[in-house]
């Protein structure tokens, strides 16, 4: 073979092997950076989720501050039943995830406003308890504009605020008490209570506790909206395990064989893919501090998966947002990408070692 051509060969050859060393360490980096991507997108996702949970939360803190101050204050005055009414009945009004807001007073007394749209144009309940001289309990439903439309007496009705979890809390704590979620009694939605106590100024004693529903079905609305990936998922989970909001709402809860709804628990069959994720966290979802995030891998359903979790930073909610991800859906458009590069570059390959030995023969025939 002649030299010229040995030599034009042996620097197509040295093209193609670098070339071939350049995309393979780009490969193979691309790979590291596109991870550590899909991880940072990941906890970014569950930041998100973690920043507008306590944003949805907030205004109850600030609800039930300002009713203490208001009723402390005398400028509701708790023994006016009507003007007590009138005012929560408008701090209902104030956020569409307040389910209900009452007070109770230290007597047993209990008035108790609530959305509740069972009779025809109704869309408020109001519920009120007199316990002396003689217990009486009345129900009326009101319109949007709290304009009374039907009413009726409920003598059978034993309900006494000074027992219910909401109300011992908050005379205990002696400041903004938060319940875990639960399942209310009226609506059997989920959600949360806050609650704070309030005191005679001019006595000392306590004049009762008032008290804010939160339904939070309003986060599993949002989760489901979260733009996560086409195949991932968002779950809220209590520190007790139960989940609270979910991508999927009919994962949060369901109704026992006696009728009664109780949440769903992250260790049960409801999601499988949230139980492996969580069960990936290094140290479990207990080891979290609040505002911390961890990211992990899991293996499900034939393909790798990743998950991130993040504690809220306020301990009156000791809750962890758990979002869940297939690698494919952040990665395979990018190895589209990475691919069509590569193949361009093997064309260009063939295409320059093509014209390489073109021009070695046109070399050869002139010599």
């Amino acid at each position: 073979m002649p030299r010229r051509l040995i030599l034009i060969v042996g620097l197509v050859g040295l093209q193609a092997l670098a070339l071939i060393v350049v995309l393979g360490i780009t490969y193979w980096a691309s790979q590291d950076v596109l991870l550590r991507f899909a991880e940072n997108l990941t906890a970014r996702i569950a930041r998100d989720a973690t920043a507008y949970t306590e944003d949805f939360l907030d205004p109850a803190d600030d609800a039930a501050q300002l009713s203490q101050r208001l009723l402390e204050a005398g400028v509701v005055a708790p023994d006016d039943r009507e003007t007590l009414s009138r005012y929560l009945f408008d701090l209902l009004k104030t956020r569409d995830n307040f389910d209900g807001a009452y007070f109770g007073f230290a007597n047993g007394d209990f008035v108790y406003v609530s959305r509740d749209a069972s009779e025809p144009r109704a869309a408020f309940r109001l519920k009120t308890i007199t316990a002396a001289p003689d217990r009486e309990v009345a129900l009326s439903w009101h319109t949007e504009r709290f304009r009374q439309v039907s009413g009726r007496e409920e003598p059978e009705d034993d309900y006494d605020p000074r027992d219910r979890p909401w109300y011992r809390a908050a005379l205990d704590a002696d400041d903004v008490s938060w319940t875990p979620p639960y399942i209310f009694f009226s609506s059997q939605r989920p959600g949360v209570t806050v609650s704070m106590p309030v005191d005679d100024p001019l006595t000392g004693g306590v004049l009762g506790a008032v008290g804010v529903d939160i339904g939070i079905e309003s986060l599993s609305t949002f989760l489901e909206g979260l733009e996560i990936s086409p195949n991932g998922s968002a779950a809220i989970v209590s520190d007790s395990g139960d989940i609270v909001a979910h991508s999927e709402e009919d994962f949060v809860a369901e109704a026992g064989a006696d009728g009664t709804v109780r949440f769903n628990t992250v260790e049960g069959a409801a999601d499988p893919l949230l139980t492996r994720a969580a069960a990936s966290i290094p140290g479990g979802l207990d080891g979290l501090f609040a505002g911390e995030i961890r990211v992990s891998r899991f293996r499900a359903n034939g393909e790798a998966w990743l998950a991130a979790v993040q504690r809220l930073r306020l301990e009156r909610t000791p809750w962890t947002v758990v979002t869940w991800l297939p690698e494919s859906d952040i990665l395979e458009p990018l190895h589209q990408v990475r691919s069509t590069a590569l193949w361009v570059a093997l064309a260009a390959l063939v295409a320059t070692a093509l014209l390489g030995l073109l021009y070695g023969k046109v070399l050869m025939r002139r010599d």
